[in-house]
């Protein structure tokens, strides 16, 4: 497998189809199809439904998008600093982050550190919640700011953010125009959701299951933008934090989880065993601090059963 066959598979399922595919790399069709099918035969899969309106991702296509886009995006950040090699600073200092976590938080909160220490540069990328976490435990990462509490005596963190949970309703399904959801509601109800790799998949299905029922899950992956639009094309409901919510689309319905406890939470988290360097400790605190200053818990606001 290359990065180039990769690079090739996410055209694909950007255009939803090998001829447009084809049209944008300047590869002939048959070159992309044969390129696909080396894919499906070393994965072991296949990895799109094929029809006369262009290619679908299969459950096993859409996982592995993901993991392309996350392997891409770590080529490009070996890339630039690999040429830049005389320029990285004394200290780097390593941070995981969940999936998610980039997109709630303040963006400049790793640029202001790097611009008042211009001696460390933070090398960070985001990773599915339990992965992240097996490579913290594996000692890859300086810090790690998590989704949920690491099940773990080796780590240590606190919780610098709480995001509300919302309920997705496409514009077709039965619960849409309905006023009052409550978690009977859903006992039946088919779910798109994220991956057994995140806490809020776990979360989910503890709350579900607190209420007396398991919930039906059709379809799951690690690509929030697939997963939504599977789900809204195939009348599933998912459950989104709430920095996720999309208000340019008019037709879908986000309505506030009806058991409140189920909350999507960032951690700030560390091996216990961590020697600190002084540029480390100013880095957790500046993390911390921020964190106070800049973020306000989402929860829940007047508008919130309202369709959107």
């Amino acid at each position: 497998m290359t990065f180039h066959q990769m690079e090739l598979f996410v055209l694909v399922c950007e255009y939803k189809s090998i001829n447009r595919a084809a049209e944008v790399s300047y590869i002939s069709q048959q070159g992309i199809s044969h390129t696909i099918k080396e894919l499906e035969k070393e994965l072991g899969c296949t990895l799109f439904i094929r029809s006369k309106k262009g290619v679908t991702p299969t459950k096993s296509g859409i996982y592995f998008l993901g993991e392309c886009i996350a392997m891409l995006d770590k080529r490009s950040f070996l890339k630039e600093h690999l040429s830049n090699i005389d320029n990285i600073p004394v200290e780097t200092i390593h941070l995981g982050m969940a999936f998610g976590v980039i997109s709630a938080l303040p963006f400049n909160m790793i640029k202001d550190f790097e611009k008042k220490h211009d001696y460390i540069k933070i090398d960070y990328n985001d990773r599915a919640d339990y992965y992240l976490e097996r490579q913290m435990l594996r000692g890859d990462y300086d810090f790690c700011v998590t989704t949920g509490i690491v099940d773990s005596d080796e780590v240590i963190g606190e919780c610098i953010y709480t995001q509300g949970i919302y309920l997705c309703i496409p514009p077709t399904h039965l619960l849409y125009t309905k006023k009052d959801i409550t978690m009977d509601d859903l006992r039946d109800q088919s779910f798109a959701t994220f991956s057994t790799q995140f806490h809020i998949r776990h979360d989910f299905e503890w709350v579900c299951k607190k209420s007396g029922f398991s919930p039906q899950i059709e379809i799951a992956s690690n690509d929030f933008n697939s997963l939504r639009e599977v789900a809204i094309n195939n009348n599933f409901l998912f459950v989104v934090p709430a920095h996720t919510r999309s208000f340019t689309n008019q037709d879908v319905r986000y309505v506030p989880f009806p058991d409140n406890s189920f909350e999507w939470k960032i951690f700030l988290t560390m091996k216990k065993s961590k020697v600190l360097s002084d540029g480390m400790t100013n880095f957790y605190n500046h993390i911390k601090n921020y964190s106070k200053l800049a973020l306000k818990p989402q929860l829940y606001n007047d508008t919130n059963n309202k369709s959107v």
